[in-house]
This record gives structure tokens, C-alpha cells and sequence, in this order.
């Protein structure tokens, strides 16, 4: 549906403006005098905010569209008016704008699975393939289950991953805060009070932060560049160039290690049990599994399974040759080579849970270590501050 922007005044004489979908300017006419109780001053239309490709919603927000999906499907509704009314009731935004589009798509070529290809970031391969299986054996409805069921999954692993990477963002961004207000503010008070009295020598520690502080007052370009360069140094560390040498140093580091190594097994676990359920073969779920891994160790190692499945070897002997895998999962999938899919669904549930043990015991670890290295610099700047006095005192005592 196309996207309008109309002009109105209410009743009451106040005038608004507002953005809708809406199949022409006539039904979005009778929806602002109908339901909004307000008469239409001009309406024109407008293009989309962006590219279809680009759009993305909230993880809540598309199950809540999966599971509505669902239940209208299941309950016979046809496939373009269950879309319909996911449009229609959808909030405006990312989360509209997708549905309009999926539901122009669908009444285009009448390919469900092929719409939501065109919105990557909402609808990975594995997602796509699990309903590409399932529209074609007329089972739209439970595909859609499965789908909803996998993002759900899926979320609580990223919640995992962002809860382990919160905290020592928080400590971080709170010390070098802390930092700046100190060398802008602080010190510089505190270094010009001692040159009115005429002390002229500091020691060691108070001429490293006394330094410190004047470069951050005087150098504010040199600062600001010094602080975009941890950012900019992350955001070249995940280019497709340095990511995989990137995976390897997290994988070795203690404790983080194990932490990234269970989530990405929860990740391939949770996706093949998926595309599994759905009947894709198993190379094939192999291949999206790689893609859905989220670290380059354990998709190359995938890609190493994939060739050696394809050359005709048992998939638990490509895990064995692949050399990334715990040893505990190439035993699972070697003596449970006849029953795969239950073999990964109790991988999936246990590599679940582990991940969340794993991300717990690497936080319990990292907060003495962050707790010792802000002490250790407000100490340092204690000592800054407090040696210059007793010096003071004691000449002049």
C-alpha cells in the first residue's frame, strides 16, 4: 500500500498532521473523518522513509505479528487478508511499513517465502527456508510456528550476549565520563591553587595527571580523536577482513572464550533443529546453520561438515575432521547419527542453558577485574591530589 501524508483540523479546531498506509486517498479520507473525528485538509502522497531491504523491528513487535499471523492462518483466513490486517493494525514505522510491503509483494507473485526474502535484517536464510518448505507442502500455518518458535529462541540467546557485553560497556563509559569531568574540571582547579601558593615541583603522579589534564584542555581535537578510535577500531575489527582474526582472539580469551563458544552452539543447535523439523535436507540446514552461527571459527568449521557430508562421509565424522567442535558434541552427533534432529534439539536445550551459565561465570569474572582497575585509577588520582598537600604541609612545617 502506498504511503500518504495528510493535513486535518478536528472538531475542536486544533490542526494535525499525520503519515498512514492506506490503498488510495478515499478509504484514508473516511479513516481520519470516521475514526479520528476530523476534516481533511490536503493529502498527498509521499515516498517510503527507506528501502524495504533496510527496515527493522523490534524482536516483541514480530512475534506478536507471527503468533496473530498464525492464529488468522490457522483459522482459514486467506494469506493477503491476514496481511491486510497485520498492516492495518501494525504501529506506524518499521513495523507497518514491512507488513504493507509484504502484503504488496504477496498479492504481486502470490510467494509468501519470497517477500520475506526482501527484508534480511527481519527474516534470515534459515527463516526464509523454514517457510519455503512449508508453503510448499501447503503447511504456511505451521511453518509460521516454527518461525516464531526460532525467534523467540534466537532472542534469548542475543539477550545472553548483550547481557555479557553490558556491564563492562556500563564501567567503561562511566569511568571515561568520570575521567574527562576530572581532567576538564578538576585538576586544572587543583594545578592552578597549587601555582598561586608557589609550589612550583610535583612528584611523579601528579605531573602524569597534571599532564593528562592539560592535553585533554588544550588538545580537545586530539582527545576527541583518541576516543573515536576505540569505536572505529571495533567497527574495522567486524569488517568481513579482520572479523575472522577478530572470533579466533575471543574464542582463546579466558573465560569469554567458552562464553562465545556456547553461545554459537546454541545458535547452530537452535537453527538446525528448526530447519530440520521443517523437513529441509541436511546439508542444506548445514549450510544456514554457517550462515547463523554469528563467529567465523565455527562457520568455516560448518563449511568443512558441508564438503565432507557432500563427499559422502557421516556428518558425525565431518564435525570430528572439522576440528572446532567440543568433543561432547561430536560424540552426540556421531552415536546419534539416525536421529539427528532429536540430537540437536537436546544440543540446542543444553547449549541454552549453558550459555547462560557460561556468560554469568564470565561477568562474576570480569567485575573484580574492572572493580581493581577503576580503583586502581581513582587511587591514582588520590595520590595526585593528596601527596601535593603533604608536601605542602611539611615545609611548611
Amino acid at each position: 500500500m502506498p504511503r500518504y501524508q495528510a493535513s486535518y483540523v478536528r472538531r475542536h479546531g486544533r490542526f494535525g498532521r499525520v503519515e498512514l498506509d492506506a490503498e488510495d486517498m478515499a478509504s484514508l479520507t473516511e479513516h481520519i473523518e470516521g475514526k479520528g473525528q476530523a476534516y481533511v485538509l490536503e493529502i498527498r502522497k509521499v515516498a517510503a522513509a527507506r528501502p524495504p531491504a533496510r527496515i527493522r523491528i523490534p524482536g516483541p513487535l514480530l512475534l506478536a505479528a507471527l503468533d496473530s499471523l498464525e492464529l488468522m492462518l490457522s483459522s482459514g483466513v486467506r494469506i493477503n487478508t491476514a496481511l491486510r490486517t497485520l498492516a492495518e493494525c501494525a504501529p506506524s514505522g518499521g513495523c507497518r511499513a514491512l507488513w504493507t510491503e509484504v502484503l504488496r509483494l504477496v498479492e504481486e507473485d502470490g510467494r509468501f517465502s519470497e517477500a520475506l526474502a526482501r527484508f534480511p535484517r527481519v527474516f534470515n536464510d534459515a527463516m526464509v527456508g523454514v517457510v519455503v518448505a512449508h508453503e510448499a507442502a501447503g503447511r504456511l500455518p505451521e511453518g509460521i510456528r516454527h518461525v516464531r518458535n526460532y525467534v523467540a529462541q534466537m532472542q534469548e540467546i542475543r539477550r545472553e550476549s548483550v547481557r555479557g557485553m553490558a556491564y563492562p560497556a556500563l564501567v567503561c563509559c562511566a569511568g571515561l565520563a568520570s575521567s574527562l569531568v576530572l581532567c576538564v574540571f578538576t585538576l586544572p582547579r587543583f594545578s592552578k591553587m597549587l601555582r598561586d601558593i608557589g609550589v612550583t615541583r610535583t612528584n611523579r603522579v601528579t605531573s602524569f595527571f597534571f599532564g593528562l589534564s592539560d592535553l585533554v584542555v588544550h588538545h580537545p581535537a586530539l582527545t576527541a580523536l583518541s576516543l573515536c578510535a576505540i569505536p572505529a577500531c571495533v567497527w574495522v575489527s567486524l569488517r568481513p577482513r579482520f572479523k575472522p582474526m577478530l572470533d579466533r582472539v575471543v574464542l582463546k580469551a579466558p573465560f569469554a572464550g567458552r562464553a562465545a563458544e556456547a553461545l554459537c552452539l546454541a545458535r547452530i543447535c537452535v537453527t538446525y533443529r528448526a530447519l530440520s523439523e521443517s523437513g529441509i535436507r541436511v546439508v542444506e540446514a548445514l549450510d544456514f546453520c554457517s550462515k547463523a552461527a554469528g563467529n567465523s571459527v565455527f562457520s568455516a568449521g560448518l563449511g568443512r561438515v558441508v564438503a565432507a557430508v557432500r563427499a559422502n562421509a557421516p556428518v558425525g565424522t565431518g564435525f570430528e575432521s572439522a576440528g572446532v567442535f567440543a568433543p561432547e558434541v561430536v560424540l552426540a552427533i556421531k552415536s546419534g547419527e539416525s536421529a539427528l534432529p532429536q540430537v540437536f534439539g537436546r544440543l540446542a536445550e543444553h547449549y541454552t542453558s549453558e550459555a547462560k551459565h557460561r556468560v554469568g561465570l564470565a561477568l562474576r569474572m570480569v567485575e573484580p577485574a574492572m572493580l581493581v582497575m577503576v580503583l586502581a585509577w581513582v587511587f591514582g588520582i588520590a595520590l595526585a591530589v593528596v601527596l601535593p598537600v603533604v608536601e605542602v604541609v611539611n615545609e611548611i612545617h
